[in-house]
């Protein structure tokens, strides 16, 4: 009995075959149509490949050379439009330059401005002799000065002595303003020193000047011209009621002048309606 050829088994084929495909492109590659033309060349007696020696090539390398070194040199070569523009520009950027340091020295200068009007303002210039004689004016600073004390005391006690017969506030505030009419220029009475808004009232059985009692005696203080102020007070108006006060009420007057007598500041200095004007206010901020 004649066996049937055994069929190989695809494990049988070899293995190298298969790498065929791998080994011709890992190999190095050549066009068939290269390797055939290199086989005509080498069957006509001539050398396989043309190598780099041929004269095109040559005239190829020296003609690409050229005209890269021409293009070189023309890019080298400045452009005159080029340069023009390029000056142009540099002198615009100067000319930008220099117009921001001049605006840089100007903003210095206006901010120093600015901080020096800022000042004034926190701080408002006030000439020192007008305020000292608005503080003279207005009894906010001791004052030194000839003038008289003049002393007023009711009459000692007596079984028939009658209210009349003391000092009242309307004594005093008519002793006073007829002094402010004849020459006083400060005037305190018991050292609480009179302006423009003091009152003298009676409260109870007390003087009381600007919210403040008064004991006796009351001296009033007077700075004036010494002479003009005794002549007021011995034969003028206040010297007519101080001789009513003395014979018919019985009050004990005393006048004494003095070289030098001190009133204190006034102890209460307020404004009820006035105030400064805003005008004034914008012109002194002004200056």
């Amino acid at each position: 009995m004649k066996s049937r050829p055994r069929r190989a088994a695809a494990g049988d084929k070899d293995p190298a075959a298969s790498m065929a495909l791998l080994r011709e492109v890992m190999d190095p590659p050549l066009d068939p149509g290269y390797a055939s033309s290199a086989d005509r060349r080498e069957r006509a007696g001539q050398p396989r490949s043309t190598g780099g020696r041929t004269v095109l090539l040559v005239v190829t390398s020296v003609l690409l050379g050229f005209l890269l070194s021409v293009a070189a040199q023309t890019l080298r070569t400045p452009d005159p439009a080029d340069a023009a523009t390029r000056a142009e520009l540099t002198e615009r950027i100067e000319t930008a330059d220099a117009l921001g340091d001049e605006h840089a020295t100007q903003i210095e200068t206006l901010r120093g401005e600015i901080t020096n009007l800022q000042d004034r303002l926190a701080t408002p210039v006030v000439d020192q002799a007008e305020l000292d004689e608005a503080a003279l004016a207005a009894g906010a600073t001791a004052v030194v000065g000839e003038g008289v004390v003049l002393t007023l005391n009711d009459p000692p006690p007596s079984a028939d002595r009658t209210d009349d017969e003391r000092v009242l506030s309307r004594d005093l505030q008519t002793i006073v303003n007829g002094l402010w009419a004849h020459g006083a220029e400060a005037i305190a009475i018991n050292d609480q020193r009179l302006t423009s808004t003091s009152t003298i009232r009676f409260a109870g059985q007390a003087i009381v000047v600007d919210l403040k009692a008064l004991a006796r005696p009351y001296e009033v203080v007077i700075i004036g011209d010494r002479e003009e102020l005794m002549d007021e007070m011995r034969s003028g108006s206040t010297g007519s009621y101080l001789t009513e006060l003395r014979s018919d009420y019985g009050i004990l007057v005393d006048l004494s002048p003095q070289d030098e007598v001190t009133l204190p500041a006034a102890s209460r200095l307020s404004t009820r309606v006035a105030h400064v004007p805003e005008q004034t206010r914008a012109s002194e901020n002004d200056q």
